[in-house]
């Protein structure tokens, strides 16, 4: 079952959102501890605050012929001022002045004003039920005597802050997670559409043209280098394609005449049985069978090599050798002039299954054409080895000689079919001499041509 997943357009808004999100839930934990830190320092001050002042303004008002005396303290702040025995009220803020005792005090060295301040069970029922926080006590001298100054943080305001604070929290972090995910989506849908226009139009060129193109912005963005790449490949492409187009066509052209040959003689003997010269028959059936095999071999070794299946060896091969042995067989089979004098000791790493390809190709190219004489030499160039391969035929126009390593292109009347090339030599030679780190071109003569090979010698 084939597995289907998210668009990336999907997968960068749910990362995104997923990074924001963790951002913002540890902001906002932060904020919120930090909110409610505030809000209770803000209410300890106020207690602090609220003490100090009855301690300086209304301690010295607490005479001993008064009874319960009315404080004027904040309305978020109540206090109230006992007996050290706790069982005595001698002043209280006028919002909690008609209660009783709040609260009970015990000492402690570790505490604020070393005094731990417990409310009484009856201020958690009726109106004062969770009105009282924050507590804090210290010792206060009065007219009547040492008693205690009891503060409380009167009302939820902290409470109501904290709650408010967490409320916002809890909204306002969906709120932008949500408000963060529609931008990403547009975003990238608006980033990501120039690509998946172009993705379109290479679907559109790849069922009809290849000769259309992807249009470019002219920019230097990502989207833009990624449209010249893709025209750059569908160049190639279109290439590779004609190229292919036309070896099928050529190799299919070059195979017809000897196989038309072939037919055309064996139909022509089974007519005429008696009157048909077997030894002529003979020598036309292996003359065109060996053209067949020739062409054949050739369009293998091409095609591999296309597709790089050609394997190479990496063994030390003497051209001069090579060269010498090819004087030696062109001796035997015609009358030409071969002359080795050039040819100077030369080794190089490579395949010698491909090098002797190579030298046979050119040298069966130069005696197909040659007069009289045909001239090896060899010799070292920096880096590379060099062969000169020379013939004393007609000659070669230097300046448009690349076409000759084009595959089925022969140069003229003269290198025709019935001189027997298939014009499929030289691009064997230029194909192996590249794969060796080189080249093969024609260079000027003064008469004749001369076909120059250059490879790495390592």
């Amino acid at each position: 079952m084939k597995r289907r997943y998210l668009s990336i357009r999907a997968r960068l808004t749910i990362v995104t959102v997923l990074v924001v999100a963790t951002l913002l839930i540890v902001t906002g934990g932060a904020i919120l501890v930090l909110g409610r830190h505030s809000n209770t320092a803000a209410a300890v001050n106020r207690v602090d605050q609220a003490m100090s002042e009855v301690q300086d303004r209304d301690a010295k008002k607490l005479l001993p012929d008064r009874g319960e005396l009315s404080l004027s303290t904040p309305g978020n702040v109540v206090v109230q001022v006992t007996n050290l025995a706790g069982n005595e009220v001698w002043a209280a803020s006028s919002t909690i002045y008609h209660y009783r005792v709040l609260s009970h005090e015990v000492a402690s060295v570790t505490a604020p004003n070393y005094y731990i301040v417990q409310l009484l069970k009856w201020t958690k029922h009726g109106a004062l039920k969770g009105q009282l926080s924050w507590g804090a006590a210290q010792g206060i001298i009065t007219p009547r005597g040492p008693g205690l100054l009891v503060a409380f943080n009167y009302g939820s305001a902290v409470s109501r802050a904290n709650h408010l604070l967490l409320t916002i929290l809890i909204v306002a972090v969906p709120l932008l997670l949500l408000i963060v995910a529609f931008i990403v989506w547009i975003s990238v849908g608006l980033t990501l559409s120039p690509i998946e226009a172009i993705r379109r139009r290479v679907a559109t060129i790849a069922a009809n043209d290849l000769t259309e193109r992807v249009p470019e912005s002219g920019g230097d963005d990502e989207v833009s280098r990624m449209a010249k790449t893709l025209n750059a490949m569908l160049d190639r492409l279109e290439t590779s394609t004609r190229v292919q187009q036309e070896f099928i066509s050529n190799a299919s052209h070059e195979l017809r005449s000897p196989l038309t040959t072939l037919l055309a003689t064996a139909d022509r003997a089974s007519n005429h049985l008696d009157d048909t010269d077997w030894a002529e028959f003979t020598e036309t059936i292996r003359r065109e069978g060996r053209r067949i095999d020739s062409l054949v071999d050739d369009l293998f070794f091409l095609a591999r090599s296309d597709e790089r299946r050609e394997t190479m060896r990496r063994d030390e091969v003497d051209l001069d050798d090579i060269l010498d042995e090819e004087a030696r067989r062109v001796r035997h089979l015609t009358s030409l002039s071969i002359s080795t004098v050039g040819v100077q000791p030369v080794r190089v790493w490579g395949d010698p299954a491909m090098l002797h390809r190579l030298v046979r190709n050119v040298v069966d190219n130069a005696t197909r054409f040659a007069n009289e004489e045909v001239s090896f030499s060899t010799r070292y160039v920096g880096p590379m080895a060099e062969i000169c391969v020379h013939d004393d035929g007609a000659g070669v126009d230097v300046a448009t000689s690349e076409r000759l390593f084009q595959r089925f292109v022969r140069s003229d009347l003269a290198r025709s079919r019935a001189s027997g090339g298939t014009g499929l030599g030289l691009p064997i030679v230029a194909e192996i001499a590249q794969r060796h780190g080189g080249e093969a071109r024609f260079i000027s003569a003064e008469s004749g041509s001369t076909m120059r090979i250059r490879l790495r010698r390592y």
